[in-house]
């Protein structure tokens, strides 16, 4: 089997010559300095190395167009401070130099519902400049003969609101402008289709993936009723939309503890789940006998368990993937982006006990 054939079977339940072989959500680049250090060869990437199969996705832009205006307000020798400008709007954020992490964000630019009007225009599917300069005969011609899975990204719904006006404002706007939030959901909705339109219904794609990150450690950030009000619409355009050009690997990213809204998603037409973070308590076999074939699962290798190396390791894969491997709709992966705290010698053993299930 090549990796595309491989990957389709294992999504859909099938027999397969071997798992898919991924580290889905990447590694930090600080991890692969440290690997550098330890014994990762200079002169080949991590992926050769420890022979991942391959994937891509089809690279679409849905920001604002004309993107808006960044440059560094301060700067020293640990952070940088970073302003965005656009429309009259003003985005404020705070990142480490020294490693990689999320940035903390000091100021949104949406902070009202007429704050969206003044970017609304800028939110034209139709553009051209969102798609590859390259697209054409060509690349569709690639697309369709490449031996890897090809997937498609959106931004989502409740994330893409959220890196608008920030967590806090939008949760208020839930309550004081609800109309506003339903009417902004389902623009986002509208408005990703569109721009997804064409690579769907001329390239051949194998998985669409939606951004979220909804959820704390202890639960997601609204509640299943909330869910059901404002982003249950739009998730149905979306999945319908997918599945009616022959897109029926719908996966949804999210961070967290998700448990409460997973049948939420499923309402919607999503059947696929990632990175299910063991420290926030999700546990791929609870949702494996939860749900069964309902549910696709990718990730949930305790990442703290392959820092700790040892005993913590071999148990976390002895006790996860026999049965997850053999009950299929599972790509084994740790549960985000590989940390640095994560030795080179404890993942090579992580990925010598992955490959013992099938060599």
């Amino acid at each position: 089997m090549n990796a595309r054939e491989r990957f389709n079977a294992c999504m859909h339940f099938e027999e397969t010559d071997r798992p898919p072989f991924y580290e889905w959500l990447g590694f930090w680049q600080e991890t692969l300095n440290r690997w550098r250090r330890e014994g990762l060869p200079p002169d080949v990437s991590h992926d050769d190395y420890f022979g991942f199969d391959k994937r891509e996705g089809i690279p679409l832009d849905y920001g604002p167009i004309p993107s808006f205006v960044s440059r560094t307000v301060y700067e020293d020798e640990r952070y940088i401070i970073t302003e965005t400008r656009g429309a009259g709007l003003r985005w404020v954020s705070k990142s480490l130099k020294t490693g990689t992490s999320m940035p903390q964000f000091i100021e949104f630019g949406i902070k009202t519902p007429e704050d969206f009007e003044r970017i609304r225009d800028r939110y034209d599917p139709t553009d051209m400049r969102r798609y590859p300069k390259n697209w054409g005969p060509e690349l569709l011609e690639y697309y369709d003969e490449v031996d890897h899975p090809v997937g498609i990204g959106l931004p989502g719904l409740f994330g893409n609101a959220r890196n608008m006006m920030g967590l806090k404002t939008l949760i208020v706007m839930m309550f004081r402008y609800p109309d506003f939030v339903k009417e902004l959901f389902d623009f986002l909705a509208e408005f990703q289709i569109e721009v997804a339109r064409r690579a769907v219904t001329e390239a051949k794609i194998d998985y669409a993936t939606i951004w979220e990150d909804m959820a704390y450690h202890s639960g997601p950030h609204i509640s299943p009723k909330q869910f059901r009000k404002f982003m249950l619409p739009g998730y149905k355009k979306i999945t319908r939309f997918l599945r009616e050009n022959g897109i029926d690997v719908i996966m949804v990213d999210s961070d967290g503890n998700n448990d409460a809204i997973i049948p939420c998603f499923l309402e919607g037409g999503v059947n696929c789940l990632y990175p299910l973070e063991a420290a926030s308590g999700e546990d791929a076999l609870r949702l494996r006998k939860k749900y069964g074939r309902d549910l696709i699962l990718i990730g949930n290798i305790d990442k703290r368990a392959l820092a700790a190396g040892g005993e913590a390791l071999e148990r976390e894969v002895g006790s996860k993937l026999p049965y997850l491997l053999e009950e299929g709709g599972y790509v084994p992966s740790v549960d985000h982006c590989v940390s640095s705290d994560i030795s080179f010698a404890n993942y090579c053993r992580y990925i010598e006990l992955l490959k013992g299930f099938w060599n």
